[in-house]
């Protein structure tokens, strides 16, 4: 039988330091701190991967395998993913679920991946093998991947059901939120967002001869509405913006985040604040602040670096 083509996503830029900053950048805005106390896990701005992964496109090996279905019903069924390595804390297993429209789409590059940065796949991110759903929240990302199915339902692992949703604001706590789980769909593509790397929160920073500071972060896309086009950067609190340079890598993709860069200008003085904003090829654009929800997810509002001291 012949090989399953190898699809390769999200190239990873060949900026280690600018790579190491983002990813140790931790104190960006969460809906905790922003909005109010949330029912959930702050991930910060560092929560975000940007590799290479290389292995078979799902869509092959599933019709390899062969899917027994009607048109409607393939329009109407999700491909759902198990591990069961370990009992999580809210489970015995750990599940999630995708749409087989998007598992069969060529240009949507769901793989099951067996490298990572040309590296076979290590343990912690996955080993032997774990599926990547570009454009898609990490947490239908399944690690140590036991199983797949294509069936007529959402997975029903407690992870997909009962966490990772944007509940309204109505359910203001868990007793609030049992009429509304089953309600909201899971999280699936997730929102347009950048973030503020360097300077850091509470750095002290030099300005230029011509009173200009260096910014620096990245940028996402909206699910598949990628690439970024542009980022805008603000110095007084979002009365201006200065458009901001993209920087370009070979290989990008529509799913890679775009690394950008920006001189602007700063009053000397305290606890000032920079903020940046997005638009993808779709023309998705940060909001100044999204609305809340007892999980804290999917926050967008407006990347940001604050309490600076500017000299």
């Amino acid at each position: 039988m012949p090989e399953l083509p190898e699809a390769p996503v999200n190239r990873e830029p060949d900026v280690e330091d600018l790579v190491q900053s983002f990813l140790t950048h931790r104190d960006g805005h969460t809906m905790r701190t922003n909005l109010k106390e949330v029912s959930g896990i702050d991930w910060y701005d560092g929560a975000v991967m940007n590799c290479k992964w290389t292995g078979p496109r799902l869509r092959d090996v599933l019709q390899r395998a062969g899917i027994s279905l009607s048109s409607s019903d393939q329009e109407q069924a999700h491909v759902a993913f198990a591990c069961y390595a370990t009992p999580c804390q809210e489970d015995m297993w750990y599940g999630a679920s995708i749409s087989l429209t998007r598992a069969m789409r060529e240009d949507m590059e769901v793989i099951l991946a067996l490298e990572m940065n040309d590296q076979p796949l290590s343990v912690p991110h996955g080993s032997p093998v774990r599926v990547i759903t570009p454009g898609i929240a990490g947490a239908r990302a399944v690690k140590w991947l036991d199983k797949i199915t294509v069936q007529m339902q959402e997975c029903q692992n407690h992870y997909m059901q009962y966490d990772y949703k944007v509940l309204p604001e109505e359910a203001v706590d868990a007793e609030a939120a049992k009429m509304f789980w089953h309600k909201v769909p899971p999280v699936q593509e997730m929102p347009v967002n950048s973030v503020v790397a360097v300077p850091n929160n509470e750095a002290t920073v030099h300005r230029e001869a011509d009173g200009t500071i260096a910014v620096q972060g990245y940028a996402l896309p909206h699910g598949d509405d990628g690439p970024i086009t542009r980022v805008e950067v603000s110095g007084d609190g979002g009365i201006s913006w200065k458009e901001a340079e993209l920087i370009h890598h070979d290989g990008d993709g529509k799913y890679s985040w775009k690394l950008w860069k920006a001189q602007i200008p700063m009053q000397a003085g305290s606890g000032q604040t920079i903020l940046s904003k997005a638009t993808d090829s779709a023309d998705n654009t940060q909001p100044d602040e999204p609305k809340w929800n007892l999980r804290g997810v999917c926050y967008n509002g407006y990347g940001e670096s604050s309490g600076l001291t500017i000299e």
